[in-house]
């Protein structure tokens, strides 16, 4: 059974892209384009989520801070993705597993996902 990958970004091209790599890698991709989302995180519950921090309906952080709290999904890797220049300190706060800084290498995006979805094995 393939690992399932939950990704929250709100550019609608970029997720596209980022679904369409992962899913050429073998894994299931479910999206959302909105943080509000620890409701579809329990709802699909992934083994990994990917989340952009800057969202048009306010930050990933906040999201992952939401599922590193959460008893059910406390468990789950969490990537912030993001532009921001400090994303080492805010995915430091919210408790993210890793993060990784725009524009990024698919290849390295690949990796690390494939990184924390072994961990979490």
């Amino acid at each position: 059974m393939s690992k399932k990958i939950f990704v929250v970004e709100d550019d609608a091209d970029l997720s596209e892209a980022i679904q369409l790599i992962l899913n050429e890698e073998g894994y299931q991709t479910v999206a959302s384009y909105q943080k509000n989302s620890i409701k579809g995180v329990i709802l699909h519950m992934p083994d990994l989520v990917l989340v952009d921090n800057k969202l048009t309906d306010g930050f990933g952080s906040e999201l992952c801070a939401a599922i590193k709290l959460h008893p059910l999904t406390s468990h789950i890797p969490v990537i912030l993705i993001s532009g921001y220049a400090d994303l080492a300190d805010i995915a430091a706060a919210c408790g993210a597993d890793a993060y990784l800084n725009k524009p990024f290498e698919l290849t390295t995006l690949i990796e690390l996902v494939s990184r924390y979805l072994k961990k979490a094995a």
